[in-house]
């Protein structure tokens, strides 16, 4: 095998491997989650050490925005929650029922403005 050939595939698959989430929710979204939500709720699946888990919070608090807030460590309803949306990485927030895997700040305002509020 080339060097530029094995390059070229090491490149492709870190992306591959970085954007796992992203390419996983393409491909086949998560099912929604079991438990009755109720209208216009808001889920953040987190750690205390998660610091992307962090920013999340302060957007939330900027914007004014109640949320439930369930440590994946600690909390058995956490984790549930957590492996039911099929999660590989910290943060994941839940809008209405509807998931976004990671921080994006654009997609969390894209869903509160869907839910009526943001």
């Amino acid at each position: 095998m080339k060097t530029s050939t094995f390059l070229a595939l090491a490149a492709i698959t870190g992306g591959l491997i970085q954007n796992h989430d992203k390419i996983s929710a393409w491909l086949g979204p998560p099912p929604a989650i079991t438990r009755q939500t109720g209208k216009n709720e808001v889920i953040l699946y987190s750690t205390t050490w998660c610091g992307y888990c962090a920013k999340t919070r302060k957007y939330f608090a900027e914007h004014h925005i109640k949320y439930t807030d369930l440590d994946i460590e600690h909390s058995e309803q956490g984790r549930s929650g957590y492996n039911q949306l099929h999660g590989h990485g910290i943060p994941i927030v839940v809008i209405n029922g509807v998931p976004i895997y990671g921080y994006d700040p654009g997609e969390m305002g894209k869903a509160l403005a869907n839910r009526g509020g943001a």
